[in-house]
């Protein structure tokens, strides 16, 4: 039987008991006759893990913490309290071995990270079955996702598309996949990054050419601001893909930007649901953004600028390409760059990372820390000078001053560039200024 919907539960809408049986009913309720399942690990669990794997090379073994917070899932459902143990011993004979080395490696640390989404899959399919639904958890490497090795941050291989599809295919019932994880050609598990989950999702639609791919979460959709910043912040309920992937870049939490290229080339249909409020609008994913104007904004905490020095070399390129070489090797992602005749400048996200990519350069580099992106998002907004001018009259009436600032004629965005401690009441201002009910764009 063909799969026509991919549902995919985030962290924290399978926060507890009732979060998964919520999203149990929804996932038998909206998901057609035979779903596929996508999710993520309970909410905190894998800052749990990575912090259980980092305190395990200081000497301290906490892998108690992971099953007192899973038994706790267990008893609240209602299910055996031995489901998961053996993942429980495993996981615990992996952070003996870093703990006796006293080192954690990537790999290491994306291995111990991949129990919270392995575990999560059981106690859903499971739950499923409670309710009287055949359901198997699967993990996505067995069905043949297969990435690079880049761990923390792997890029899934266009050859997974073809085992996928057949794979899914003879698991019994529902199938429910475990998000954020692959495996790659050394057999190693590389995982896909901060919201990986929405990638494994939109890569299971694309290979099962689903018609819909559903992304439940705890919010209402993609929303005009933050609504933690704006509590009157209101759902975009139609945007385009280009909108959506200048949100995921600039910092909106909602969406994995590169979860949208395989919904784009298999032509999916794309909703954003809200397992609090199923029968309210989301958010619709569409070729492009009705109307015109801006939708949203965006924001990006903790930057760093990185200038690198120009002078005194007659060979730009060369130097440009040798900062873009050292940011792919220390994996770190750039966000909008500028040049003068002396500087080389990009943004990026203050790491540890940075820090070894910075002694790459010595001298040659100076950094400006404590900076923030703050992103208009719109159809094609660019350079649309009245809108610069409302934006820029909002800084300055509340006082904020824009170091740098990023538009171009055919850009779905304008960025500009804050302090770290103004970019709360730069969203507000934005948001105060430019979207009254009135003026509002969906």
């Amino acid at each position: 039987m063909a799969f026509d919907k991919v549902l995919k539960f985030g962290g924290a809408a399978l926060a507890d008991g009732p979060g998964v049986q919520r999203c149990c009913e929804l996932a038998v309720r909206y998901g057609g006759e035979r779903p596929v399942i996508v999710v993520s690990a309970h909410h905190g669990v894998t800052d749990l893990l990575d912090t259980v794997a980092r305190s395990a090379v200081d000497g301290m073994l906490e892998g108690d913490r992971v099953r007192i917070r899973h038994r706790t899932l267990l008893r609240q459902l209602g299910l055996h309290p031995e489901l998961l143990d053996r993942y429980f011993t495993e996981l615990f004979g992996l952070l003996g071995g870093i703990h006796a080395r006293g080192r954690l490696e990537p790999s290491e640390r994306d291995l111990v990270l991949s129990f919270g989404e392995r575990m999560s899959a059981r106690i859903v399919a499971q739950s499923l079955r409670a309710m009287g639904h055949l359901a198997t958890p699967v993990d996505a490497f067995d069905l043949g996702l297969v990435s690079d090795s880049n761990h923390g941050a792997a890029r899934p291989l266009p050859e997974s598309r073809q085992k996928v599809k057949s794979a899914l295919l003879d698991v019994p019932g529902i199938p429910v996949v475990t998000g954020f994880l692959a495996k790659d050609r050394r057999g190693t598990l590389p995982t896909l990054g901060r919201n990986g989950s929405d990638l494994t999702a939109a890569l299971m639609a694309e290979a099962v050419g689903a018609g819909e791919l559903q992304l439940w979460k705890a919010v209402g959709g993609i929303m005009t601001a933050d609504p933690k910043l704006v509590p009157e912040a209101r759902v975009v309920e139609h945007l385009g893909f280009t909108e959506a992937a200048e949100f995921a870049l600039y910092g909106a939490q909602v969406l994995h930007g590169a979860a949208l290229a395989p919904a784009q080339r298999a032509n999916v249909n794309v909703r954003l649901l809200d397992v609090n409020d199923p029968e309210g609008p989301g958010t619709m994913l569409a070729t492009q953004t009705r109307g015109e104007g801006p939708v949203g904004i965006a924001a990006r905490r903790k930057l760093v600028r990185v200038d690198l020095d120009l002078s005194g070399t007659d060979d730009r390129s060369e130097r440009m390409a040798e900062l873009f070489a050292a940011l792919q090797r220390h994996n770190i992602d750039p966000g909008p760059i500028s040049s003068t005749a002396e500087t080389f400048s990009v943004f990026v996200p203050h790491s540890s990372a940075l820090e070894s990519m910075l002694c790459d350069f010595g001298a040659r580099a100076r950094t400006e820390s404590d900076l923030a992106l703050v992103a208009l998002i719109g159809r094609s907004i660019g350079w649309d000078a009245a809108l610069w001018q409302r934006a820029m009259s909002a800084f300055v009436n509340e006082g904020i001053e824009v170091s740098d600032a990023f538009v171009g004629s055919r850009s779905p965005s304008q960025v500009f560039v804050v302090a770290a401690s103004d970019v709360e009441r730069a969203v507000q201002a934005l948001h105060a200024h430019l979207f009254r009910p009135a003026e509002l764009s969906t």
